[in-house]
């Protein structure tokens, strides 16, 4: 299971690079690495949210400016550091062509369910 999310990640990261204008690939995997920081984050406070609202009361703390920017920071860090420095990303870009036609209409179709509740919530 954890490895389909895993996929869904890297495939977003795929699709965002394959949309991308610029033709020098450090620009691609930082608008790639921005565009997914700020999903993870739009998801991240959807969750706090919906724990506030299950409990009745105010669960998870107010942040503040500098702690947003703060946590901005850790998940590009951990974006570029997964699908750049490890090469994760690189290499599941590379390989995507080569993934039967029914896994990859399968995590396109998951990416866009993800992307498309984001948005709704």
């Amino acid at each position: 299971m954890i490895r389909f999310f895993k996929e869904i990640y890297l495939t977003g990261f795929t699709l965002i690079v394959r949309l991308s204008r610029g033709k020098d690939v450090g620009y691609n995997v930082g608008v790639a690495c921005g565009i997914l920081t700020v999903i993870e984050g739009v998801n991240l406070v959807n969750i706090c949210s919906w724990i506030d609202i299950i409990a009745g009361k105010k669960v998870m703390p107010h942040l503040s400016g500098p702690e947003v920017w703060l946590a901005i920071i850790v998940l590009f860090s951990i974006n570029v550091s997964f699908i750049y420095t490890f090469r994760y990303g690189i290499n599941f870009e590379r390989e995507f062509d080569k993934l039967e036609k029914s896994r990859k209409i399968l995590l396109k179709t998951s990416c866009a369910v993800i992307l498309l509740a984001t948005i709704a919530f």
